[in-house]
């Protein structure tokens, strides 16, 4: 430590030149640390907004499911209008669903898919199954049925995929 201290130059001990090039030094190590400070607090809040921005996605997707949950249940009800109010309710919904699932999957990743293909493809074909139903004038107790295990699936995703109505990641 002695010999240091004899080696190194007091500041008054510098010339003009060797002062400005430490000032020059100094003032640039500042800067280095404050564009530092300023990119990692930038950086904190894109990801807030990011995460902010996904969770309403999220909430938004969960909303439109579960609406579709609940008009579904509207079936139930004597008397119900389920080829011109209620099933076109759903499907608003289900596109509306599918849209969220499709943006969140885009910009967040699968994990964070709620909605699979295959999911989106039942519903789909169960719809299709209550308009043949409908256009033959039949009985629609078996797309009544399909769609029974379609919503009993929405609600089990619901109930895996939210926390606290928080989309959170798949594993």
């Amino acid at each position: 430590m002695e010999k240091l201290k004899t080696r190194l130059p007091s500041l008054s001990q510098l010339n003009h030149r060797e002062k400005a090039l430490l000032c020059v030094i100094i003032g640039l190590i500042v800067a280095i640390v404050v564009v530092t400070c300023i990119s990692i607090n930038i950086r904190v809040n894109m990801q807030r907004e990011y995460t902010g921005v996904r969770d309403k996605l999220g909430e938004s997707l969960y909303s439109n499911l579960y609406m579709l949950t609940q008009t579904f249940d509207m079936t139930s009800v004597p008397n119900a209008d389920v080829k011109n109010s209620i099933i076109p309710q759903m499907k608003n919904y289900f596109i509306a669903a599918t849209t969220l699932n499709e943006a969140v999957v885009n910009n967040y990743g699968q994990r964070y898919q709620v909605l699979t293909d295959a999911d989106v493809s039942t519903l789909r074909t169960t719809f299709n199954a209550y308009d043949a139903a409908f256009r033959s004038d039949a009985p629609t107790d078996l797309a009544q049925a399909d769609m029974q295990g379609c919503m009993d699936r929405v609600k089990e995703l619901l109930s895996s995929r939210y926390s606290e109505g928080i989309l959170r990641a798949s594993r």
